[in-house]
């Protein structure tokens, strides 16, 4: 196994963990989310909130603009975008396959797109104990926020890499879809299936009540079943893809 996108900043890569734009985008989301909970500390102490039945915004704001910097950096390395420079152009690398479509998606590109989530949600861990600190976050609420904006995260990447494989030659529609499909997911389902939108979860979590669950099931364990069900076909679906891809170039 070759973990070529660690540090390859070749174009054979999508997203590389440690390119220079990559790391440019890390520095960046570091940077924001600790100035965003340095402004929202709060500056009374907690048993006043208590007192006064307020709840300090701090964990709701910091794991809110978690959620949407990783699900839209995640989008954006899975449609293959970290190198591109004008987005709605014919992308640079066309013709020159990519090393997510040379090798097997299941021990090559799934591995990658789970772990390079799993970093990009580490690196901001530190800042987001602190604010599940500040706010007196339970372990099990701080456990379940991670995994909520984990999971978010890996559909946005696996679906952008769809998005990439099946539109390559058509970077304005596959542009155009992956971002509605974001916007679906973090701002629609909250109008039509608010159990699964991720902002929801948070919220809820951050106001210390569960939401409400049209099933005879807790509704973060919906959303988990949910989210995970369309991880596995977005999985299933690149498979297919990849796959399709590599008995084409055996073929030519």
């Amino acid at each position: 196994m070759k973990f070529d996108y660690l540090s390859d900043d070749s174009q054979k890569s999508l997203a590389p963990f440690f390119s220079g734009k990559m790391l440019s985008i890390i520095f960046n989301s570091v940077w924001i989310v600790a100035l965003i909970l340095l402004i929202w500390t709060p500056r009374k102490a907690l048993y006043v909130y208590v007192s006064e039945q307020l709840i300090p915004l701090n964990f709701l704001v910091i794991f809110g603009v978690t959620l949407l910097m990783n699900t839209y950096v995640n989008l954006r390395c899975g449609r293959g975008e970290i190198f591109e420079g004008p987005i709605l152009v014919k992308p640079e690398r066309e013709g020159l396959p990519t090393l997510e479509e040379e090798r097997p998606f299941f021990s090559y590109g799934f591995i990658e797109f789970l772990s390079h989530t799993l970093f990009l949600l580490v690196i901001l861990l530190p800042l987001l104990l602190i604010s599940a600190a500040i706010s007196e976050i339970s372990s099990g609420v701080l456990i379940k926020s991670l995994a909520v904006i984990f999971s978010a995260s890996l559909l946005c990447r696996l679906f952008g890499f769809l998005m990439f494989l099946s539109l390559r030659n058509r970077p304005r529609t596959g542009y155009h879809l992956s971002r509605l499909f974001f916007y679906i997911f973090i701002v629609g389902t909250g109008f039509f299936a608010p159990y699964t939108n991720p902002i929801l979860m948070i919220y809820g979590f951050s106001m210390g009540r569960e939401m409400s669950s049209p099933f005879q099931i807790e509704a973060y364990w919906l959303y988990i079943l949910i989210i995970g069900l369309a991880i596995l076909i977005l999985i299933l679906a690149n498979q297919m893809m990849v796959r399709q891809n590599m008995l084409k170039g055996k073929s030519n």
